[in-house]
């Protein structure tokens, strides 16, 4: 099965097969540029747009679909600072359970290193039942009229 749940024009999100954040702390989406830009400030209006109502959607059917108590999203580049071009806009949603196993509760999101063992397998990713879920939950958000509105502002 695809590890995508939602893709347009300008974005598209997808579920790591190796999440920073484990399914059982809450579960780990990542929303990418199709056409990579360093910064939120380098996006369009119609892209900025397209940022945020894509965020709304993609955090609501977590709540929704993964009965997480908390979103976290996570503006993050720091790992891609002497990659190739720089680091690159992505948005990492980080849901938050209500007991968690490897995070604590309450606190920011723990990270460990860049290329850390954890991240090779340990750390649980989204199952494919639950991804359809959220592909089918995120379209129906998409749907609702103010999300429509968003869209026609962003010439989807």
């Amino acid at each position: 099965m695809s590890r995508s749940v939602y893709m347009d024009r300008y974005f598209e999100v997808i579920a790591p097969e190796r999440p920073l954040n484990c399914r059982d702390d809450g579960g780990h989406l990542i929303l990418i540029k199709n056409e990579p830009v360093t910064d939120r400030s380098d996006l369009s209006f119609q892209e900025a747009v397209d940022f945020m109502r894509i965020s709304m959607a993609v955090g609501r059917a977590m709540y929704e679909v993964l009965k997480i108590e908390r979103m976290n999203y996570e503006d993050l580049g720091n790992w891609g600072l002497d990659e190739p071009g720089g680091p690159k806009l992505h948005l990492h949603f980080f849901g938050r359970a209500k007991e968690q196993i490897h995070q604590v509760r309450g606190q920011h999101i723990a990270l460990f290193p860049k290329d850390h063992p954890i991240y090779r397998g340990h750390l649980k990713p989204i199952g494919d039942s639950e991804l359809a879920q959220l592909k089918a939950r995120i379209a129906a958000i998409l749907g609702e009229t103010k999300y429509a509105r968003m869209a026609e502002l962003a010439e989807l």
